[in-house]
């Protein structure tokens, strides 16, 4: 990686480390707040690994970003469980930070973060 690749990889390293703190929490708005970290964790993921691999993406849907790497033969290795709901974690991008009525279950914040800390601690990201 370079050394702004691996500086990207910070942020997203962030974004998973505020996820992790507030996973869990009795607080919903905290919740809420985890899960738009984990948004972002996923996004910049893609982004970063599909970088690697010589693609550049902008965008927030995940859907699209992993249609634009599919589109390109570019495999970054997506988890199954990552594409079956990214749909659900693209909406928590704006849905958890402007609407607090949103719903966000923890076991699926969980499962979520588990996810992508296996998936960036893979392949050429780790």
């Amino acid at each position: 990686m370079t050394r702004e690749q691996k500086q990207y990889k910070g942020l997203i390293l962030a974004d998973l480390e505020i996820a992790k703190r507030y996973c869990n929490d009795e607080e919903k708005p905290l919740r809420l707040q985890a899960a738009y970290h984990l948004q972002q964790a996923i996004e910049k993921t893609i982004k970063l690994k599909a970088e690697i691999e010589g693609l550049s993406l902008w965008g927030h849907d995940i859907d699209v970003l992993l249609k634009k790497c599919d589109d390109n033969n570019i495999d970054i290795g997506v988890p199954k469980y990552i594409r079956e709901k990214a749909d659900a974690i693209t909406h928590w991008e704006a849905e958890c930070r402007y609407y607090p009525i949103k719903v966000v279950r923890k076991d699926a914040l969980q499962k979520t973060y588990d996810t992508a800390v296996e998936w960036l601690d893979s392949g050429t990201t780790k």
